[in-house]
């Protein structure tokens, strides 16, 4: 099932504002759109307002279940992944899928505590992605998924999801560094200056550039 956000939706915190959708958008299964903005745009605040952890400040998105992994989520560190996995998954089929995800992913088997950086990276996308598989989420939002990750393990995070879409038909919404898009989604989103705009996704990083840093007064070019 489809999400459509609408235009005039406006997204902040209580009554304060934080950025209004210039030009309605679709969120589709089994597609990949990338959320592209500088810190303090409103990338964050768009994902958790699709996800339902806050409301929107102006109109009303329909009714959807959508799954946001922010930063601030923990797991317990004396557990390895794999134990994170069978605790997460429903079904054994579940859990065999999670841990070919790790081994995909190459993360180790450990206490998750003693794991480095970029493995508890790894492990909490696969942790997202089985509760999403578990729970059938039709959205999942991902804030950025490459940080911490070598060129290897982000590479290989690419191709999996690529060869994925038929077994997780959900809508990966990725927010990532505008100059380091690497690969081309089935969508972009620009958030900027205070507007929440669809771009073509050949959009080029100058133009990006641009857009990202112009003044405020100035509104968005997205021909």
């Amino acid at each position: 099932m489809s999400l459509l956000v609408p235009n005039g939706l406006q997204i902040g915190y209580r009554k304060r504002v934080v950025a209004t959708v210039k030009g309605e958008f679709a969120f589709n299964p089994a597609e990949i759109t990338l959320l592209l903005g500088l810190n303090g745009a409103g990338k964050t605040t768009l994902m958790k307002t699709i996800s339902g952890l806050i409301p929107p400040v102006e109109g009303k998105l329909p009714a959807t279940r959508a799954l946001y992994l922010s930063e601030e989520v923990d797991f317990p560190p004396n557990l390895s992944p794999r134990e994170i996995t069978a605790c997460l998954a429903r079904t054994r089929s579940e859990r065999a899928q999670a841990n070919r995800w790790l081994c995909t992913l190459q993360v180790e088997d450990r206490a998750y505590g003693k794991l480095s950086k970029g493995n508890r990276h790894k492990a909490r996308l696969v942790f997202a992605q089985l509760t999403a598989l578990s729970r059938r989420m039709p959205i999942v939002g991902l804030d950025e998924p490459f940080s911490g990750l070598d060129f290897v393990a982000r590479e290989q995070l690419i191709r999996d999801w690529s060869d994925r879409r038929r077994e997780a038909p959900w809508h990966l919404l990725i927010s990532i560094h505008p100059a380091e898009i690497p690969f081309v989604p089935h969508q972009m989103i620009v958030v900027a200056q205070g507007e929440i705009r669809p771009v073509p996704v050949h959009t080029s990083w100058s133009e990006l550039r641009e857009m990202l840093t112009a003044d405020p007064a100035t509104p968005l070019a997205c021909s």
